[in-house]
């Protein structure tokens, strides 16, 4: 989990900020984290039909890095709203997932910042070309979330792969489109090595 390079992420006019997490941070915040993935209402939009323990939070951290994923905390002010991860990561392609935990700042586009965010990373640091995102038809939250981005519906068989079932809803964005949507926001986006 201490592998190198670490990045981090930060909008400074929303001060946010999203890091890939130590093994220690990942520690200390675990029991935050088991709290948010196992709020009844998260649960249902992440199809989550298992309570996680602290130490099963930390496993899945391990594993999404084992694997070659890029897991990140989000902050906003230093305190704790949530997680994101980059999984099955390509040299020019990868899956998105988001979740802002705390159930107070959901629904008021904070989620969608740090998708922004992410995405600039992912676009512009790590040099990927199309970016997808795989959800649950309840989930109607992250589908406003991913179409104010700039998602679009991709039933094409490399989207379709990150489906966990047949009702999935997927959705993919390139570059470009990400790029030339979101402009203004790329000049206050910066990412560095932790």
């Amino acid at each position: 989990m201490n592998l190198e390079p670490r990045l981090v992420a930060e909008w400074q006019g929303d001060r946010l900020r999203a890091f890939e997490p130590t093994r220690e941070e990942i520690a200390r915040f675990a029991p935050t984290l088991a709290g948010f993935y196992n709020d009844d209402y998260n649960r249902s939009m992440m199809a989550n039909t298992v309570a996680m323990t602290p130490a099963e939070v930390i496993e899945h951290f391990e594993g999404l890095r084992r694997m070659g994923g890029r897991p990140f905390l989000l902050e906003r002010d230093g305190a704790l709203l949530g997680d994101a991860d980059l999984r099955h990561i390509t040299a020019k392609t990868a899956e998105f997932a988001i979740l802002i935990g705390q159930r107070p700042e959901q629904g008021k586009g904070i989620g969608t910042r740090f998708a922004i965010l992410l995405h600039a990373l992912a676009f512009r640091g790590l040099g990927l070309e199309r970016i997808f995102v795989s959800i649950i038809p309840a989930n109607q939250p992250s589908q406003r979330l991913f179409a104010k981005i700039g998602y679009t519906a991709d039933d094409g068989p490399a989207a379709r792969a990150f489906a966990d079932e047949p009702t999935d809803i997927t959705l993919s964005i390139g570059r470009a489109t990400f790029e030339a949507a979101h402009e203004a926001a790329l000049e206050e986006i910066r990412w560095s090595l932790r």
